[in-house]
């Protein structure tokens, strides 16, 4: 299974990479800082710009989009306003 999770470079989306990387392609996207989970293709990302989210979408065709984006400053752009 190809599996993206973008805000990977947290705390929860860096276990989320670390589980998902033992036995599936793992696309783990940052905004400022690559994580430090082995085992997926660390790519950079700011959700907020919808061109870059659909190009890398369509870029690396996951089966599965996890979000653990969360910026305290700006809660309402990953809560999907």
């Amino acid at each position: 299974m190809r599996i993206c999770v973008v805000g990977a470079s947290g705390f929860l989306g860096g276990e989320l990479v670390r589980q998902a990387a033992s036995g599936h392609v793992v696309a783990a996207t940052y905004l400022s800082r690559p994580g430090t989970a082995a085992g997926a293709e660390w790519l950079p990302l700011d959700v907020r710009d919808r061109t870059a989210v659909a190009d890398l979408i369509r870029a690396f065709g996951p089966d599965v989009v996890v979000n653990a984006a969360y910026d305290q400053a700006d809660w309402t752009t990953p809560a999907g306003r």
